[in-house]
């Protein structure tokens, strides 16, 4: 990141309070509030060939003209494909959902197997029912483990439907700054409290300006100044008022936030 010349990371920074937003907007219905190309999760960077050419087209006439009208309309009908499309993958099938019970009801019935056995070795003292309850307790180990991986991984590619709908992110710029002093009555603080006045660029929509309160290393601090940037992250459904550092990305995903912001 320090190619980029981005500002000092924070001390702190909300990200549970932002990770139970991002969890309460993936709650809800992916109609709800937000745009058709948001709940696809389209972005500059990976929007196709064909939106782009179309977008093109429109933007150097002014106005669509007859020939470009029906491409248009197959865009637009091709866009409320893919967001059905999108829907309906970020719902769970009969299939895993009976996959994701197994979590409970393996732990359930292995238990009362090895209860049972446990019973009967002590009314028969037979070593049999000793060797069950391991080859028992071993395949509900394993067969939980596998069940568990598999859901983990359904939800990975949930999440990452999902998410670029409610989440988004863009470059930050510092327009106004203040930063409170460090010195308090106990002396010399080696926190301060930076008010920012950010330009957002974003990599999808219309640039916007957004306040908010950071806590930064006195040594940091000293580095912030009007016109300093970073990678920002927000949520689309209130850009303005849940903008917030982000300092959880690498330095590639931030070089692609850059050249997203800059193409939009």
């Amino acid at each position: 990141m320090d190619s980029l010349d981005i500002w000092p990371a924070p001390v702190t920074s909300d990200d549970r309070g932002f990770d139970a937003a991002v969890l309460r907007q993936l709650g809800r219905k992916p109609a709800a509030g937000a745009p058709a190309d948001e709940r696809a999760g389209g972005s500059p960077e990976t929007a196709g060939p064909g939106v782009q050419e179309a977008s093109a087209s429109q933007d150097a006439s002014g106005a669509p003209d007859d020939d470009a009208a029906p491409a248009g309309e197959r865009a637009a009908t091709g866009e409320r494909t893919a967001t059905g499309e999108s829907e309906a993958a970020s719902r769970p099938t009969l299939r895993e959902r009976l996959t994701a019970s197994l979590l409970l009801v393996i732990p359930l019935v292995s238990a009362l197997v090895v209860v049972l056995s446990a019973l009967r070795f002590a009314d028969t003292g037979n070593g049999w029912w000793l060797g069950l309850i391991a080859v028992v307790l071993v395949l509900a180990a394993l067969s939980w483990v596998s069940v568990l991986r598999r859901s983990f991984a359904r939800a990975q590619r949930h999440l990452a439907v999902r998410l670029p709908g409610v989440v988004g992110h863009g470059v930050g710029i510092v327009r106004e700054l203040d930063v409170e002093s460090p010195f308090d009555e106990n002396g010399v603080s080696d926190t301060v409290t930076a008010h920012l006045t950010l330009r957002v660029n974003p990599t999808q929509g219309p640039a916007f300006t957004a306040a908010l309160d950071a806590v930064y290393a006195l040594a940091d601090a000293e580095k912030l100044a009007v016109g300093s940037h970073g990678p920002v992250r927000y949520l689309r459904s209130d850009p303005e008022h849940t903008v917030s550092i982000e300092a959880r990305l690498d330095e590639q995903r931030v070089q692609q936030i850059y050249r997203a912001a800059a193409m939009n």
